[in-house]
Parts: C-alpha cells; sequence; structure tokens
C-alpha cells in the first residue's frame, strides 16, 4: 500500500439528487489545514476547538465541486474556490442543507476509513 495519497474524488448524492464531488481521502498537508481551521489559540496559550468551525471546517476540507443551484437557476461554482471564499459560500446555505451536506461528508470519511482498517488486515501477498 502506497504512503501516498492520489488524488481520487468520490461523488456524493444528497436525498433531493444534488451532488457533492468530495476528496477520497485527505493528504497530511490537507489534514493539517482543517486542523488549523478546527483550532484557535486561547488567551491561556492553549489550542482549543472552536466549536462553530467543526462541520464547516470538515466540509472545507472534502468538498470539491457540487451541483447545487441558487434561486435563479444559476449553477453556484465552487471549484478552484480558497479555502475562505469556499467557507463563505458554505456559511451562506441553509441550516438544512448545510447538515445534509456535512452529514454525508461524515459518513464518507467513517466509510474511507473503514475501508482503509479493512486493507490494512488483509496480509501481504494475499488477494481481496
Amino acid at each position: 500500500m502506497s504512503r501516498f495519497v492520489r488524488p481520487e474524488t468520490r461523488t456524493l448524492t444528497l436525498a433531493n439528487g444534488d451532488q457533492l464531488i468530495v476528496r477520497a481521502r485527505l493528504t497530511a498537508g490537507e489534514q493539517r489545514a482543517h486542523f488549523a481551521r478546527l483550532y484557535t489559540l486561547a488567551a491561556s496559550g492553549q489550542y482549543v476547538v472552536n466549536p462553530l468551525m467543526t462541520g464547516a471546517g470538515l466540509i472545507v476540507a472534502y468538498l470539491l465541486d457540487w451541483n447545487l443551484r441558487d434561486d435563479a437557476g444559476n449553477a453556484v461554482t465552487i471549484r478552484e474556490l480558497a479555502a475562505d471564499e469556499l467557507l463563505t459560500v458554505i456559511d451562506s446555505l441553509d441550516t438544512e442543507s448545510f447538515r445534509e451536506i456535512r452529514l454525508a461528508i461524515e459518513a464518507h470519511e467513517a466509510a474511507m476509513q473503514a475501508e482503509r482498517d479493512q486493507q490494512k488486515k488483509i496480509p501481504d501477498g494475499v488477494t481481496p
């Protein structure tokens, strides 16, 4: 098994048929950037989790594109947005859509971890 993350994507389908294109796995750098968005430096000098960023930070870490449309029916383009710009777009979602996207990405993250865990259980030289 390679120690490097291939830039693979997965398509997640939401309840109404909208689709998200997400990273299959995060690289070490993407994971660090995700953690940097989650933690803030407290007055005590300790880093603490910012609970307001847990869902948004996860979405920003994984989300690459989607097919969501605005009220006028125009595509809302997010591909190639910087993390801060993507966060601004995500913050403009209604709370139910934000929650659905967060839950879909959390489920994806858990499925990818389960897949990696299963791969680790297969001895070298054995065909899965």
